[in-house]
């Protein structure tokens, strides 16, 4: 359903509309509430949503001269680009991140609105003009960038115009702007695979509970021809194209536990193992165009793992690294790989750096934002833990503890969405230090169902909503109990799409266990999540139905509703704070508005908030300066904690 809330420095710029005067006032946000001198500064809202120093989305062109970022520009967010040898710099008043395309002068852009449609733009740096070309003006739909052709300008790009449920392939020429029909989806293909060339060599097509992988014929009529099967309930991603004729490199989970990085042969579908982890998925790599192989593949069984096939590669890592435990995200790399463009982050901050592995030094381009509210107040590490569940399934997450609070803390369970997503480590989410800043342990579990961790424990996870996946959460905060690290009767329970559902089962299906719960476009009517469901959802129905059920089966949709908090609200014993954007095609805001109406007919404590311009969470700065200071207000009610009070950039959410 959801991820966390985005939380690089470039995705929490803003699409400020500050004017003047809101700029002026900004150091003239009120006095925040007296603290103990133990208790460090209150960071203010604005630092958290809308940094007006923070930049990101670096990223080197592909002939390695001139460095493209996002950072803000006049009042608003802007896109920047500097020539490398000689120092010129171009701005252009663009709200968005984008990628370069192959020809080192135009820009990429996807375009999304609050109801998941997108278009692909293009803006050209070489022109004086400072408006992108909508490449995919197609109203209602959804279209991406699926790939960038090596040794041409051309791109690959999918669409659902043509049948809102399913994908179609096209080909557009840069240089004459034609958009060139390559496949039609016949129905349930939910992947297509497309060579260097340009060419269209497989697709899968989802027959009941498997998926078929089938290739072209060589006729006109290119009759396809099925190759291997695939169960739903495993996944084959492919990475890109072998340098072994007729293979891809993909990550596979087919006859293991654990996801690997595999070279599969596309004839018969047998692979061959070339990385993988015991201990968790692999989850992400660095690909080498120019070898046409990953350099290196990435797991997360608590930490960022990487695993260099590449000398010169693994060097760049360690010294990236240093001897903590940061995480590094590689941005991009030029056409001839000698410049790397990439984010280090760790507790206390990090910096975007443009590393040349060839001589192995590096710049650093920019500090990232933490670095900045590190230097207003300390921010604590997250740590990762691990617990037992009830029934023996090792649990694994991440703890953040207040500075200058005594134990045992308030605390506040901060449930990721999905389900099937996870919890990383210095993922640079800005609620963890919020949090702890004001005085709250943040414990994130990565509760069975979550990804990273294997297909069993995942698969764990059916037939668990409001069951098993609930109690992994509480079995978590018994044990953090137990140590006298957690106060039993101050612990809250916040999340968003999944994790609103579970902070709202945590107030209905236990009820007393949390003092309070936060849901963000939170579901509440499960069967109703799948009723209403966007067509696009249409290839990801049998695993919802596998997980929670049928509703067109009776006896399937009463269960459904037994474990759905809306049925349950005269359970609840505390209060609920319910957030919602009015655009969600995902969870339906009604899903929100019936929850308060269920929650206020049976007499209990609600607060509803909803936005009028955001979709499945919150991503513009003037929406999440409400949601945060409504949260820490709310649960500075609920838990005692501290709240920095009214913040004159929350005239300019109100203006703007």
């Amino acid at each position: 359903m959801m991820r966390n809330t985005p939380t690089s420095a470039f995705k929490r710029l803003t699409r400020w509309g500050l004017s003047a005067l809101i700029a002026a006032l900004a150091g003239c946000a009120s006095v925040p509430i007296p603290s103990t001198n133990a208790a460090p500064a209150l960071i203010p809202i604005r630092n958290f949503v809308a940094d007006w120093n923070g930049s990101g989305a670096y990223q080197i062109s592909p002939d390695g001269k001139r460095v493209m970022w996002s950072a803000r520009l006049g009042l608003g967010q802007g896109l920047f680009i500097k020539d490398l040898s000689n120092g010129r710099l171009q701005s252009y008043k663009i709200p968005l991140t984008g990628i370069w395309a192959n020809d080192s002068r135009h820009i990429l852009f996807n375009m999304h609105g609050g109801d998941e449609n997108s278009q692909v733009l293009a803006l050209d740096t070489h022109q004086s003009s400072t408006v992108a070309r909508n490449l995919t003006p197609f109203p209602g739909s959804a279209s991406h960038l699926l790939k960038q052709l090596p040794g041409s300008n051309d791109l690959i790009i999918v669409s659902n115009r043509r049948d809102a449920k399913f994908d179609d392939v096209y080909r557009y020429a840069m240089d004459s702007g034609e958009l060139k029909l390559l496949a039609t989806n016949p129905g349930h293909v939910g992947q297509w695979l497309v060579n260097d060339d340009g060419e269209v060599i497989g697709r899968d097509r989802l027959e009941g509970e498997e998926w078929v992988f089938e290739t072209p014929g060589e006729t006109p009529e290119k009759v396809w021809t099925r190759r291997f099967r695939v169960s739903h309930f495993d996944t084959v991603k492919p990475v890109g194209p072998s340098a072994t004729f007729g293979h891809w490199w993909a990550l596979s989970n087919r006859g293991r536990d654990k996801l690997a990085l595999v070279e599969i042969d596309l004839r018969d579908g047998a692979e061959r193992v070339e990385y993988a982890d015991p201990k968790a998925d692999v989850t992400s790599w660095s690909w080498s165009r120019q070898q046409q192989r990953p350099r290196a593949a990435v797991s997360e069984p608590d930490t960022q793992q990487w695993h260099a096939f590449d000398p010169a590669f693994h060097q760049a890592v360690q010294k990236l690294k240093g001897q903590s435990d940061a995480r590094i995200e590689i941005n991009n790399l030029s056409d001839d790989e000698r410049w790397m463009s990439a984010t280090v982050t760790r507790h206390n901050g990090g910096e975007h750096v443009l590393y040349d592995l060839q001589t192995q030094t590096f710049e650093v381009l920019a500090q990232l934002g933490r670095s900045r509210m590190n230097a207003i107040s300390p921010l604590p590490p997250q740590e990762p833990v691990t617990f037992k569940s009830r029934d023996g399934l090792d649990l694994h997450g991440y703890l953040s503890l207040p500075p200058g609070v005594a134990k045992p803390y308030p605390a506040v369970v901060y449930v990721h969405g999905g389900p099937w997503a996870r919890d990383l480590h210095q993922s640079n989410d800005p609620m963890l230090p919020f949090l702890t800043n004001r005085g709250y342990a943040v414990l994130q579990v990565n509760y069975r169902g979550s990804s990273g961790y294997g297909k069993a424990f995942m698969n764990a996870a059916q037939g668990e909503f409001a069951g098993k996946m609930h109690s992994d959460l509480t079995d978590a905060v018994d044990a953090l109990v137990a140590q006298g690290m957690v106060d039993p009767k101050r612990v809250a329970i916040s999340g968003a799409s999944y994790g609103g559902y579970a902070s709202l089962v945590g107030m209905t299906h236990t009820p007393g266990r949390f003092r309070c719960a936060i849901s963000s476009v939170g579901v509440t009517d499960i069967a109703a999540l799948l009723n209403d469901a966007p067509p696009y959802w249409e290839l990801s129905k049998p695993k919802w139905i596998r997980y929670v059920g049928d509703p067109a089966d009776p006896a399937q949709r009463a269960a459904m509703q037994e474990r759905s908090p809306l049925f349950k609200a005269d359970q609840v014993q505390g209060p609920i704070l319910l957030m919602h954007g009015m655009h969600d095609p995902r969870v339906k805001v009604s899903q929100s508005l019936q929850m308060a109406e269920a929650l206020r007919a049976n007499g209990k404590p609600v607060e509803l908030v909803l936005f009028d311009k955001a979709g499945h969470g919150f991503h513009r700065w003037q929406d999440n300066m409400v949601a945060y200071r409504k949260t820490e207000d709310f649960l500075a009610s609920c838990l005692g904690g501290r709240t920095s009070g009214f913040d004159f950039f929350e005239l300019g959410a109100k203006l703007f």
